[in-house]
């Protein structure tokens, strides 16, 4: 680590603790250096001084070798090793490994935003020059770059080696390069130049794009070389094609210069396709990608883009199990399915005698292949038919054939091979126009197939669809987590620092102060001007307090003190004699003219710190004869600056007034009446808020500052402010407003085609009533609110839209104008104002939009990038010679607004008819462009969207704290119309109510919201039961709190209702109740006072059913039983006593079980009765005898089960509960139904519709079926929420409607000719003259069925627009339409799909992703009350229990290893079966066997079909080889593990299918046979078991299973009942396209087949247009049988009846398709984050398992304990999150994991110690400690060893004593050695001197020196090489160092402690200077 100090131990401090010292180059540098990055210490930064930053030169380059040096060197000394000292019996190491893993500063990445502390200390001369690295964690050799961009300050990285292998980061040339690169007008340039360029590319054919595009060309070049030579090419980080988006624009250079070369070099060719060898064209379209370009360089997209990345990444699961299923679906295709779709009816074969020249077998094939003779339906298709039971038929003369010509839809639908099954499945799971297939399948193989298609719909498309929603969702929520934190994080040091500048600037101002009292120095004048014309000094009017002697001193004029008006101004000086001459007139333009003076003391304090804006800064006429001291106390608060003030109001807040004995002066003043006071406006009191009250004698001045100055009567127009202030607060004003709103909007929708005279009159007049109106309104809340009418935004939208009314009068007669018309619609928005779910819906759109900004930005990318791709491949493919006589389609690419719509239509998930269109124009090509868009347009963007919006719902959603205060007003305003209208009881209880609600009462009236209001009536009833807790304002406070903190507020009305009956159901009982039942009810009565929480019923249905004592309540309500005597005896009396004994019976029976369950079977019956009555049931008199005779019995039992319940519930408990009266509903229906019968009135339409009502009879089945009372109990309170969405919907909806009105009613009228095609324009103009030839060519002038004439016809259209059903053809219309009564004429109108495209993003998009947000969020309300996941609410407690099962799988214990076998043969087996290879082997057969099974096609030849058939029996043969072996190797263990069960299974079935095949082959059925195939696929799914991801993705559908199924169950209840209504409506209809003899309502399965495809709202639009179905073009009197045609009478003959199909189709459209699907979505989402939430926490199953695996290979005998040397490879092995990669050995000594006899270490120990790591040391919560001692127990059953062993040691407590060991031995070995220096010193000193006195000669002062030398060496060797381990030793050492070695000795490293070698004593020369011991 860099980061250490000289003698290498961790220094942990910061670079700046070594200031001063002299750095490793000799420089003395006090500053920062930014090698070490930024302090830790922020006191210290204050005293830095010097460059925080330096420019990068070729010093830095040496700095940074060195220290790249330095490191490696360390690493080589310690092995990589982490080094580690005992200080004070602590472990202490040397280098974190966490530090040493950190590679980055999240803070300082490229791209960021340079953070504050840096960006204060950053000089703007450093822009865009190489300054040192800033990051202290980057290792390689880097400098960074500066650069402002967007007025922030971004961080670039480069490379500091040799650019393009010449330029040094010092060089001037790179310098400049860096420079430009790094600027942003750079950037700029190259933005616009791509913006022209995206333009040029939408004009492919205009000569000017072709020049234009070499200067862009140019453009690119030179921006490609620039950063080139500021990053270098590729070697290093950092350099240019490091850079992914670098890549994208070498890419498109290097193709731009490969077409223009090979432009030139192709030039001299002839033709434009002339079949050379290359087709530039195709690099042409990498020209588009440069559009990307921007992203790369707008800083906001980026991190979009990146989020879009990692969702991608994690997509990448989910695509990869959906392509999996994809591949499944089309497997089972191309078996079952194959070649099906080819079978026609053809004309039955005439008489033929053969000729010679003919055969009667060549006739035949002649016959069979002339389409001529094949049988086509209405539309022109051939009919497909098959020869199955149930299949579709022939019509007589027809047989059906199978391989007749081509497949449907041009070839492209089949299973005919691989790839076009692919393609069919995908359609399948996007559900597009997949009702099409589904019809022909079913044609041609029989209803039974509807099974294949419910799975691939079901799970395919809501499963798999899904989840990619649920993955984007995720990981844009973590997103935006992050964002949050960030935004969180930087708001929280900005604070800080305001806090920090604020105490600064007091101190400041205070040191101020008391110079300013020293001094009693006059200002001169001169300084003293420039402050009265109004900068004060703002220190000053901060701390000055009012009236108080702060600056002047005390200066005293005649001897009266001074009240210092002129702050700081010379006395002496004369004032301007305006102050006393009109001091009244000077008084009030001071208030009204902006000084903002403060008034009367008690505003003072409130306004001051309220709204400190406002706060007052001078502080002149404020005393009026105040006591200044009294003022003093008031405002002792500080009083923040304020903006320059005007001269004139400074003029009159000098005014000299004296002290309070200035008698005359204020007489003067004084006019006959005391002026009123006035107080600034602020928002608080001015604002729409306010209450309009004002105290009394004030005047609240709303003005701008001028006003004062130029208005004369500034008083009165000040009193008719406030007057109509008063008036416009009214709540009464706010009410009329609101009413003229909804009566305005009703009169916009009245508009229809041919609406009479009278009534165009009449909307005319309320058109201009209501300009003329809401005109007023803005008027008057001008006048009223003055300069705060434009702080509200909604004031500004109805100026706006009063403005644009009065506009659109003015331009009333002109043509085209209509559009500022549409301006008048916005006046419906202005209903948000009062209603507030519709204000909160706006809220969470507007918050989004922003939000969506870049996200639009991305997607307005990806249109376009593949609009221009289409644009130029395919412009030039679609001619008219391709479609024949369709012609070209409206949907192409002909030009680029057609693009871009057909671009649009795919991200509405329609692509697959476009799809088949663009392959008849150029051929499979399509797929190119058509396959990304769908994936990254329609799956990813698009999901983005919604999880914008759901998580704008999460966060916006009706937060009810500040939005309360519109509905008061309307609440106060009923509330005076009630005490207006009825001045009774209500006056008492309301009158404080109104009064409390001034500004101080506000936040209380919030909190408190206006529930009670509401609720009024009920309180009163409530009271008067005598259950409420407290009446008035206290009503229940607490729990209208709850319902606001929980964010749902939508549900505070409903719950209140509720709770109310309830509340009266428990009191009216208890008035009347008998002592018997006096201990259940006090329990009741306890609940009810708790008040339930939502969702209770739900959750105490389970309990209630189980343990119920038998309650007997009373028959009738309450106030019947109170109020007669006769009741009171007649409990007492005899018949009273056996009437109660009946009814106690009754009860008993009615709640016994098996009364239920027996009504329940008769309900069953009865229901499946119903689905027998269908068009056929006249040809089986038999069953409709005992139908006719069932229908009475069960009506019979009915009925007495109704009277049962009545004895044994009573009246009132008897209809006050939902589901008896539902009963109740049902069994009056019956016996209504059976009377009518019987009085033979069956064929009156009012009886018929009512037996058909009998279809609702298995509602009754809900109540007694738990799992689905449940669920829809959940869907009841998720009811009120929704609807409160679908209104507001509705409300938009509205708006469109009403322009698609005025744009087009009356339009879509078309003149047809006699087969029903559309006449052209040149052919028939308009209606008078089709009208004319209609005699003569039988033309008709028709309209569409869905049109635009009126607004409920437009809301129809619209709705088939936002379910993308039908639209097409309300678009075509539309765009084709020209004016009323003309012919309409072919894309006449092509911008009015903007229209529609606006419709789908606002009305489709935001609206209906709106109620999936409601659902998901209700789900997430309840999930909080059931205080488990939102699941458990549709569970029931067995079920709840086999979840939690399956979630308990976590806690695995280890597997002992199956034991490898004794004898030889079968170990080798076993060796086999358990080795990885072998495995790896059998997946890729698996694979291969996949991709064999993909090879089979349709009409293979004999040859390869041969081939097929051996490799299956190969394939076969390997999987039985693979499990025998693994049987004989494992086995009775093989069966223990379920996937080996499986792959058992599936080689059973392997086999017998080819045994079958052989020997049946001429016996059964051949499609029986495929389906035995089918079986092969289930080798396919093997795979999973490899596959982790996938494997989590099923476990999330797994556990989500059973409540999939309660909502399933009710899915069917809704469509049988729906399948029975259709058919008794709908069963005599006329059979006209696209209903068949397959599709249709006749009979019941038929019916049911056909709802199930409606479930996904598929071609619903179709199947309405039957039902318009209306004479002449079917009989209205008599309906057809279908048997032999014969008419019978029919009340609706076989015509149908729109209002019921439109009813019938939208309603059930609406429940099944919004809510039920949607709840399954919400499950799967839920789930899904369930699965997700456990990974994120880190441990998964799949981990415990991964666990034991890997210790097994440890611990192979299953003994549980592995050796503690083995223990870092053992957690280095695991994978993460459980696995830490070594080095580990800090971590593990960190775990502190015992250690037992052996030293061996528990895996339990380890395990846990390993979560808890990745937990992020949970701190011991009840709930860890509770898992851990269940943990606990569970191993102590399965293995006691752990409790037997005894713990001897532990890791911490092993490091301790090895680091002590190793410190022990050091010191003794330096003991050592320094004892024999001492004796060797000791020695050669005793030498020494005898030497001396022996002999003083040179020659031993010579062999002296050389001692010393050899000393001195000797013992610097011991010392760079021996390593002092704790710091008493080291300091020990060093200090005899010092002593030992003066000389500055060199120290050469050595690895080994070594005592020196002392060599011979007496050596030869030196000087005895040397040697100084």
């Amino acid at each position: 680590m860099e980061m250490k100090g000289k003698d290498g131990d961790k220094n942990h401090l910061s670079p700046f603790d070594q200031n001063g010292t002299q750095g490793k180059d000799g420089r003395i540098s006090p500053s920062w250096r930014p090698p070490s990055a930024k302090s830790s210490r922020v006191g210290d930064e204050e005293e830095e001084t010097g460059p925080r930053f330096r420019l990068y030169d070729k010093r830095s380059w040496e700095d940074q070798v060195q220290k790249e040096r330095d490191a490696q060197r360390k690493l080589d000394k310690n092995n990589g090793k982490a080094v580690a000292h005992l200080v004070d019996g602590e472990l202490k190491f040397e280098d974190d490994e966490e530090e040493a893993r950190k590679t980055r500063d999240p803070t300082l990445q490229e791209g960021n935003i340079l953070p504050d502390e840096l960006s204060e200390v950053f000089t703007v001369d450093y822009y865009g020059k190489p300054l040192e690295e800033i990051d202290k964690y980057i290792k390689d050799k880097t400098f960074v770059a500066i650069a402002p961009r967007f007025s922030n300050k971004y961080i670039h990285r480069f490379t500091a080696t040799k650019a393009l292998g010449c330029l040094t980061p010092w060089n001037p040339v790179r310098k400049l390069a860096v420079y430009i690169a790094t600027n942003q007008f750079f950037d700029y340039l190259v933005i616009l130049t791509i913006l022209c360029n995206c333009v040029f590319l939408a004009m492919p054919d205009d000569p000017a794009s072709e020049t234009a595009e070499y200067v862009f060309l140019g453009i690119y070049t030179l921006e490609c070389i620039v950063k080139l030579t500021a990053r270098g090419l590729i070697i290093n980080k950092f350099t240019y094609l490091r850079d992914p988006w670098n890549w994208l624009d070498f890419v498109v250079i290097i193709s731009a210069y490969v077409t223009i070369i090979i432009d030139f070099t192709s030039s001299p060719s002839t033709g434009e396709d002339d079949g050379s060898v290359f087709n530039p064209q195709m690099l042409r379209t990498f020209r588009v990608l440069r559009a990307l370009k921007t992203v790369s360089i707008v800083p906001g997209l980026k991190t979009i883009v990146g989020a879009l990345l990692r969702a991608f990444k994690l997509l990448f699961e989910v695509i990869i199990l959906t392509t999996f299923c994809l591949m499944i679906f089309a497997l089972f295709g191309l078996q079952v399915y194959v070649g099906i779709l080819r079978q026609k009816c053809v004309a039955n074969i005439p008489e033929y005698n053969a000729t010679p020249s003919k055969s009667y077998l060549a006739y035949y094939d002649e016959w069979i292949k002339n389409d001529a003779n094949w049988y086509q339906d209405g539309e022109g298709e051939y009919l497909i038919c098959g020869n199955a039971s149930a299949a579709g038929s022939c019509p007589s003369g027809y047989t059906c054939l199978p391989d007749i010509g081509e497949n449907p839809n041009f070839g492209y639908t089949s299973f005919d091979h691989f790839g076009w099954a692919m393609l069919t499945s995908f359609q399948l799971i996007t559900l597009d126009f997949w009702e099409d297939t589904y019809n022909k399948v079913i044609r041609a193989m029989g209803p039974w197939n509807v099974l294949f298609f419910v799975i691939v719909v079901f799970f395919g498309s809501f499963y798999l669809i899904n989840l990619m929603l649920a993955v984007v969702a995720m990981s844009y929520e973590e997103e935006a987590v992050n964002t949050n934190r960030e935004k969180e994080e930087k708001e929280r040091k900005e604070a800080a620092k305001d806090k920090l500048k604020k105490e600064a600037a007091a101190d400041k101002a205070k040191a101020d102060k008391e110079v300013a009292k020293d001094s009693t120095k006059w200002k001169p004048p001169k300084e003293d001007g420039k402050q009265s014309n109004g900068t004060n000094n703002n220190k000053d009017s901060k701390d000055s307090k009012v009236g108080s002697n702060s600056k002047s001193g005390t200066v005293t004029v005649n001897g009266k003190p001074l009240q210092n008006y002129g702050k700081g101004r010379n006395p002496m000086v004369k004032m301007p004699s305006k102050d006393s001459g009109y001091s009244v007139q000077s008084n009030v333009s001071s208030h009204s003219g902006g000084s903002k003076d403060k008034d009367d003391p008690d505003n003072i304090s409130l306004d001051s710190q309220s709204n400190p804006r406002k706060a007052d800064s001078g502080t002149g006429s404020m005393s009026h004869g105040l006591n200044s001291d009294s003022i003093d106390k008031k405002t002792t608060t500080p009083i923040k600056p304020f903006i320059k003030q005007d001269s004139l109001a400074n003029v009159s807040s000098s005014g000299i007034h004296l002290g309070d004995n200035d008698g005359d002066l204020s007489t003067k003043t004084k006019s006959s009446k005391p002026p009123p006071k006035i107080i600034k406006g602020s928002l608080k009191n001015s604002g729409e808020e306010s209450t309009g009250r004002n105290e009394p004698g004030t005047l609240v001045d709303r003005n701008h500052s001028c006003m004062g100055k130029c208005c004369y009567c500034f008083i009165p127009w000040l009193r008719l402010q406030n007057l109509v202030f008063i008036f416009v607060s009214d709540p009464l004003f706010d009410l009329f407003i609101t009413l003229c709103i909804g009566v305005n909007t009703i009169f916009m929708g009245l508009e229809y085609h041919n609406m009479p005279d009278q009534l165009v009159t009449a909307t005319t007049v309320a058109n201009i009533v209501f300009t003329v109106i809401f005109t007023l309104e803005a008027v008057l809340k001008l006048t009223a609110f003055g300069k705060f009418y434009f702080s509200n935004g909604w004031n500004n939208f109805d100026l706006v839209i009063v403005a644009a009314s009065w506009i659109d009068f003015g331009l009333a007669d002109l043509d085209g104008v209509s559009v500022i018309r549409t301006f008048r619609l916005l006046r419906v928005f202005k209903l948000a104002q009062s209603w507030r779910t519709m204000r909160v819906l706006l809220s969470i759109i507007m918050s989004t939009l922003g939000a969506l900004g870049n996200l639009t930005v991305i997607l307005v990318i990806i249109i376009y990038i593949f609009a221009v791709i289409g644009l130029q491949l395919f412009r030039k493919s679609y001619t008219a010679d391709k479609f024949g006589e369709d012609g070209v389609p409206r949907w192409n690419f002909n030009t680029f607004f057609h693009a871009l719509m057909l671009i649009f239509r795919i991200l509405c998930g329609e692509w697959i008819e476009e799809l088949w269109n663009c392959m008849r124009a150029a051929d499979e090509l399509c797929m190119v462009v058509f396959l990304p868009t769908l994936v990254f347009g329609y799956f990813i963007v698009l999901n983005l969207f919604l999880a914008l919006l759901l998580n704008a719902f999460g966060s916006e959603s009706l937060k009810g704290s500040d939005d309360n205060e519109e509905e008061d007003k309307l609440a106060l305003a009923f509330g005076k119309i009630k005490r207006f209208c009825c001045c009774c009881c209500n006056r008492f209880k309301k009158t404080p109510r109104t009064a409390s609600v001034g500004p101080d009462d506000i936040d209380e009236e919030k909190q408190i919201g206006m529930t009670d209001l509401d609720s009024d009536t009920k309180d009163k009833k409530a009271i008067a039961n005598g259950t409420l807790k407290a009446n008035g304002i206290n009503h229940d406070k607490g729990e209208v709190d709850k319902a606001f903190d929980a964010k749902r507020d939508k549900f505070s009305d409903f719950d209140a209702a509720r709770k109310a009956s309830k509340a009266k159901d428990s009191t009216a009982s208890n008035a009347g109740s008998t002592s018997k039942a006096g201990e259940t009810k006090d329990k009741k009565d306890k609940k009810d006072k708790d008040g339930m929480a939502l969702g209770d019923e739900a959750n105490d249905m389970d309990d209630d059913d189980e343990n119920k004592e038998t309650v007997v309540e009373d028959c009738l309500p309450g106030f019947c039983m109170s109020n007669h005597a006769l009741w009171s005896d007649f409990d007492e009396s005899s018949f009273g006593k056996k009437w109660y004994k009946l009814r106690y019976t009754m009860c008993k029976i009615v709640e016994h079980k098996a009364f239920e369950y027996s009504i329940l079977v008769c309900i069953a019956l009865s229901s499946m009765s119903l689905a027998f009555e269908d068009v056929y049931l006249y040809t089986r008199p038999e069953l409709e005898a005992a139908l006719y005779y069932s229908n009475i019995v069960f009506a019979v039992l009915f009925t007495i089960e109704m009277l049962m319940k009545w004895i044994a519930l009573g009246f009132k408990k008897y209809f006050t509960s939902f589901w008896t009266i539902l009963d109740f509903f049902i069994v009056v229906i019956s016996l209504a139904s059976l009377i009518a019968d019987a009085a033979g009135g069956e064929d009156i339409s009012a009886f018929r519709s009512l037996r058909t009502l009998r279809a609702f009879r298995p509602l009754r089945a809900i109540s007694r079926w738990q799992s689905m009372r449940i669920v829809v109990n959940a869907l009841m309170l998720a009811i009120p929420a929704i609807l409160n969405v679908l209104v507001v919907c509705m409300v938009f909806w509205l708006i469109f409607s009403i322009m698609g009105v005025q744009f087009l009613s009356g339009r879509f009228y078309k003149c047809k000719d006699a087969s029903g095609e559309v006449l052209l324009p040149s052919v028939v103009a308009n209606k008078s003259q089709c009208l004319a030839m209609a005699s003569t060519h039988n033309y008709t002038w028709v309209n569409s069925n869905i049109n635009f004439d009126n607004v409920l016809s437009g809301y129809l259209a619209l709705f088939q627009v936002a379910t993308y059903e039908g639209w097409m053809e309300v678009m075509d219309d539309a765009v084709d339409s020209t004016d009323v009564d003309k012919q309409p004429s072919f894309e006449n109108n092509l911008y009015m799909y903007l229209y529609f495209v606006a419709f789908i993003i606002f009305g489709s998009f935001f609206t209906l992703n709106l109620i999936i947000g409601v659902i998901i969020d209700n789900f997430n309300a309840l999930k909080k009350k059931y205080d488990g996941s939102a699941l458990d609410m549709f569970l029931t407690q067995g079920q709840k229990n086999y979840m939690n099962t399956l979630k308990k799988l976590g806690s695995k214990k280890p597997q002992k290893t199956i034991k490898r076998p004794k004898a030889a043969c079968q170990a080798v087996f076993y060796d086999v079966a358990v080795s990885t290879k072998f495995d790896l082997c059998i997946v890729v057969v698996i694979f291969m066997n996949m991709i064999a099974m993909a090879v089979d096609h349709y009409k293979m030849t004999k040859y390869v079909s041969n081939i097929l058939d051996i490799l299956n029996i190969l394939f076969t043969t390997i999987f039985t080889l693979e499990s025998v072996i693994k049987i004989i190797g494992l086995r009775h263990h093989y069966f223990r593990q379920p996937w080996n069960v499986f792959d058992f299974v599936v080689v059973v079935v392997s086999l017998v299918s080819i045994i079958l095949e052989d020997l049946l082959a001429s016996i059964f059925n051949p499609t029986l046979l495929r389906v035995f195939r089918v079986f092969r696929i289930g080798r396919v799914l093997r795979l999973i078991k490899a596959a982790k991801g996938i494997r989590k993705l099923l476990f999330a559908l797994i556990i989500s299973l059973p409540a999939l199924i309660n909502i399933g169950a009710l899915l069917c209840l809704i469509m049988y009942i729906y399948a029975i209504i259709g058919m008794s409506l709908f069963g005599n209809m006329k059979i006209e396209l696209p209903l068949d003899d397959t599709v249709n309502f006749q009979t019941f399965a038929s019916s049911f087949v056909l709802l199930l495809r409606l479930s996904t709202s598929a071609g619903w639009n179709d199947i309405l247009e039957t039902m318009y179905l209306q004479p002449p073009d079917c009989d209205p009197d008599y309906a057809t049988r279908p048997e032999g045609g014969e008419k019978f009478k029919y009340s609706t003959g076989d015509c149908g009846s729109p209002a019921f199909g439109v009813f019938y189709m939208v309603s059930y459209i609406l429940i099944i398709f919004l809510v039920v699907i949607n709840m399954y979505i919400a499950i799967i989402l839920e789930n899904f984050n369930q699965a997700h939430e456990a990974e994120e926490v880190g441990i998964t199953e799949d981990d415990f398992d991964e666990f034991y695996v890997v210790w097994e290979k440890y611990d192979p005998l299953a003994t549980q304990f592995i050796k503690y040397e083995h223990l870092s490879h053992f957690v280095g092995d695991l994978d993460p999150p459980l696995g830490i990669p070594r080095p580990n050995e800090i971590a593990l000594v960190a775990f502190d994991l015992p250690i037992v006899e052996g030293d061996k270490i528990h895996c339990l120990d380890v395990l846990i110690a390993l979560c808890k790591n990745v937990l992020g040391r949970v701190e011991e919560t009840e709930e860890f400690k509770e898992l851990k001692s269940q943990m606990e127990e569970k191993f102590q059953e399965t293995f006691p060893t752990r409790v037997n062993t005894s713990k001897t040691s532990s890791t911490m407590q092993k490091k301790k004593e090895d680091v002590a060991a190793k410190t022990l031995q050091n010191a003794w070995r330096t003991f050592k050695t320094q004892k024999q220096l001492r004796n060797l010193t000791k020695m050669a000193m005793q030498k020494a001197e005898a030497d001396e006195n022996e002999k003083n000669s040179k020659t031993r002062g010579a062999s002296l020196a050389n001692l010393g030398k050899r000393l001195n060496s000797a013992l610097s060797n011991f010392f760079s090489s021996s390593r002092p381990s704790s710091a008493t030793s080291r300091h020990s050492i060093k200090s005899q160092t010092t002593v030992t070695t003066p000389g500055n000795s060199q120290r050469k490293s050595k690895s080994t402690l070594q005592v020196p070698a002392v060599g011979p004593i007496y050596p030869a020369k030196g000087s005895d200077k040397e040697l100084e011991l």
